[in-house]
Formats: C-alpha cells, structure tokens, sequence
C-alpha cells in the first residue's frame, strides 16, 4: 500500500476581513518574522493548527484586533468534535474542519444577548489539514492525518483560551459532503482570524520568570503583530489588558 501526506486544496471560502487564508505565498507581516521564531516551547502543541501561511495585515495589539472583531471572549477549551467535510475539487480528496469549543468564563465584547452561542458555547470551525492518500481506497476516503483526538491530545480540556470569532455567513463554506457532529438548537459555526486564538501554556507558566509570557498564538506565533502582544504574562493579564481598553460585558 503506497501512502503520503497529500494537501487538502480547498479552504473555507469565508474567512474575516483580518486575513485569507494561502498554501503557497510567504506571509507578510507587521512584525518581522525573526521575532516570531523565538516563541517559547510548553506543553501545548499548536502545530495542528498551523497548516497553511497566512498573508494579512498584523494587528499591532490585543486591542487593536478586538475593535476589528464582533465577538471577543476568554473561557477554557470544552474540547474538540468533528467538524464539515467538503467537496474540494473534482475526483479530488475531501476538505475536513475540526470544531473547537470554547466555554465561556469571561465575556468581553458581543456575547450578550447573541443566540448562536448556544450555553456559553463557542464553535469554531478550523481546518483539519492534509489528507493521507491511501491508494487502497477511493480518494473520498483518504483520511485526515490529524484526528479530532490529535488536536484534543495537543491543546486539551480545560487549557485557557481567548477568542476573536465572527459567525459564518450560511453557505460559505461551500459544497458540504457531511455536515459533521451536529451543534446545538441555535448555535453557528464561527470563524477566527490569523492572530484570533490566545492560548496559556501551563508548562510555560508554570516557569514564567522575567518577561517571559506563558500566552502562545495558535493559528500564528503570538508576536506576529509585535512587541504589545508580549506584554500581557498570562490569560489574566491580556483578560485584565482588554478590559482596560473597554472591551467589558
């Protein structure tokens, strides 16, 4: 049986104004790429989701990119759930979304009152990567090579977390092949930008000493838009940050 990774070419066709998501351009930056190699190692592991560049305009602070977004709000990660599988491209391998779910603790801006998030619950939905091709099967069955149990392994329960969402429009993910473990009542799938996803890293707090933040970027290293982004040493402090700048339920 001959097997190797093989992308998955289409991603989601709606994505917020803060960046489009590219497989093969460099990404361009507010803050130079050197800096964002220096990110710290902990316990978590966000390479699953880091799965294609990014080419956006880097928000320069926290705060700069919640008064770009609707909704804004920290919680602990309440797990993971397989999300929509799409149609792609024509005899081509299916294009899978993993659905993260955040329970919100701490509303900061657009949650009140806001009926697609369904018992404190947000669903984003990110992409699950690149296939496996497996020659022994027809190409709609190749297989993700992250499962839904990789991205809970790397990031799971319980780790804090903020969010910069936005709702899907209806539709805009295109052709569904299956519409994945199914949400609650109301609730929509919702969609982050490149710098939409804080995470604290236990290990990394844990250790924290001197200026080192324990706060790690997930879908792109944290500092990407620069130095303010270093500034805040852990959840409570970018929490605390954010508040100071209005974003207050």
């Amino acid at each position: 049986m001959s097997k190797q990774f093989v992308a998955a070419l289409a991603l989601a066709a709606a994505v917020t104004a803060c960046g489009t998501s590219t497989p093969a351009q460099p990404a361009q930056r507010g803050a130079a790429p050197a800096a964002a190699a220096a990110e710290q190692k902990g316990s978590l592991d966000t390479s699953p989701l880091r799965v294609v560049e990014s080419d956006f305009p880097a928000a320069e602070s926290p705060e700069e990119l919640a008064a770009k977004l609707p909704i804004v709000a920290a919680g602990v990660i309440d797990g993971w759930q397989q999300g929509p599988i799409l149609e792609s491209y024509p005899n081509g391998p299916l294009d899978y979304r993993v659905v993260l779910r955040v329970r919100i603790t701490e509303p900061l801006k657009g949650v009140a009152g806001r009926s697609s998030l369904a018992d404190g619950l947000v669903y984003i939905a990110l992409d699950q990567g690149a296939v496996i091709r497996d020659d022994a099967v027809p190409v709609d069955q190749w297989k993700p090579e992250n499962s839904v149990q990789d991205f809970s392994t790397a990031m799971p329960s319980g780790t804090r977390i903020l969010v910069f969402p936005n709702e899907f429009p209806k539709n805009a993910l295109g052709k569904v092949r299956n519409t994945g473990d199914a949400l609650p009542g109301r609730a929509r799938l919702m969609s982050v930008p490149p710098q939409g996803i804080v995470l604290e890293d236990p290990e990394l707090k844990a250790r924290a000493s001197g200026d080192q933040t324990a706060l790690v970027g997930g879908r792109e290293p944290l500092n990407v838009g620069g130095a303010a982004w270093l500034e805040p040493k852990n959840m409570n402090d970018l929490v605390t940050r954010l508040q100071q700048h209005g974003f207050t339920e």
